[in-house]
């Protein structure tokens, strides 16, 4: 008995012991071992150049990717080096903006070139106790680290050399930080129901004017005029509010428009002023994008993405849309956006409908029939139709 005790005594010795050397070695390993830029792998030495671009305009045009308050550049962040999409095993960690991270055993001050714009970059051990939870299979999330919230990404070598649209490292952040930092307080999909839609309207009538909407939308952004822009604008606005008459229980679309509609606009925004081709439904080829009835036209046919795509995920675009086109005429809207407990917000639709002062003698159907007749209803009736028939797997 006593020689087994001794026996589990020396394994528990040897293993702490291990671990007790890993951990020293790793210390020194990071101390020491490529701490200078020129000895970074190509995927890292990318990021960093990227995430300096996209520092650099915050720096500079903070107003036009959101407003001179929100300065990502200035908060706290921890990148993670990893393999793979939500990868476990993590090559390095960088943090930039955390406190007195310089005091931390863990962290090592990187020489970074002068010409990046780019905060001090500290590169942390594997074996940071306090990064712990960033080991979870997940590509972003925040953790508590020199007493603050830190904003964490994982970025790995597709998201460099090979990204799939809206996944590429730049694009990926802006959108994720964006939520973490300024949407932080947002309650939008906080009360009630949220963004959920109880008893969704599966009929040809619902879809058909969602295809409406789209007549317009792109009309808004092919139109050089902007008084004609307005007035397709406040023409939307008006099929939306019909629509919500009929189906009260739509209006939580609006919260994803709000919450990850303006997500996707800090995308575009960026993308337009790095000179890139991101923009609303993008696609990898030219024209590098597709409009919203061309998107709904192939839902409609089945060769699109499925019909679920059209109830949460196209409001991402629609969301974004409405903000890129409200900033064309100058409607200001980003301060009426935002949101939380003490002063609630107004989502893209509710700013619209107060600023084009939309009321219910709007909608009487003799005006919302004149638009319908303007924008193809009888076939999107059709198309409605087929939507409905897909739902349903009568197809």
């Amino acid at each position: 008995m006593k020689k087994k005790y001794n026996k589990t005594i020396l394994i528990i010795t040897t293993i702490f012991i291990i671990m007790v050397i890993c951990l020293v070695v790793d210390i020194i390993l990071n101390k020491t071992l490529h701490t200078k830029y020129e000895k970074f792998n190509s995927t890292d030495k990318e990021m960093f150049e990227k995430l300096s671009n996209i520092y650099g305009e915050f720096n500079e045009n903070s107003d036009e990717l959101w407003s001179e308050n929100y300065k990502l550049n200035e908060m706290p962040m921890i990148l993670i080096r990893t393999n793979k999409d939500k990868g476990i095993v993590r090559k390095y960690a960088y943090a930039i903006n955390v406190g007195d991270i310089d005091k931390s055993i863990f962290a090592k001050k990187m020489t970074m070139p002068k010409g990046l714009k780019l905060p001090q970059v500290y590169r942390l051990s594997k074996f940071d106790t306090n990064m712990i939870s960033t080991w979870f299979p997940s590509n972003f999330g925040t953790i508590n680290l020199e007493g603050k919230q830190a904003f964490y990404f994982k970025y790995h070598p597709k998201m460099i050399e090979n990204p799939d649209l809206y996944f590429d490292f730049s694009s990926f952040l802006l959108h994720e930080s964006f939520h973490v930092y300024n949407q932080e307080n947002w309650m939008y999909d906080k009360l009630g129901n949220g963004e959920y839609i109880e008893n969704y309207p599966t009929n040809k009538e619902n879809y058909a004017l969602m295809g409406v909407e789209f007549e317009l939308l792109d009309k808004c952004m092919q139109e050089n005029n902007k008084s004609e822009i307005k007035r397709y604008l406040k023409q939307w606005t008006m099929i939306r509010a019909y629509r919500y008459e009929k189906w009260p229980q739509l209006i939580a679309e609006t919260k994803t428009e709000a919450i990850e509609g303006t997500a996707r606009y800090i995308e575009y925004k960026y993308s337009k002023l790095m000179g890139e081709n991101l923009t609303v439904l993008a696609t990898k080829d030219k024209p590098y994008h597709v409009t919203f009835t061309y998107a709904f036209d192939c839902i409609a046919s089945g060769k699109g993405p499925e019909t679920s795509y059209l109830k949460r995920t196209m409001k991402y675009e629609t969301g974004s849309a409405l903000g890129l086109i409200m900033d064309n005429v100058n409607i200001k809207w980003k301060k009426d956006i935002e949101d939380s407990k003490s002063e609630r917000g107004e989502t893209q639709y509710e700013i619209l409908k107060k600023y084009f002062n939309i009321s219910n003698e709007d909608i009487i159907e003799d005006n919302i029939k004149q638009i319908k007749e303007q924008n193809n209803y009888n076939a999107l009736l059709q198309k409605g139709q087929a939507i409905v028939d897909l739902e349903n797997n009568k197809i």
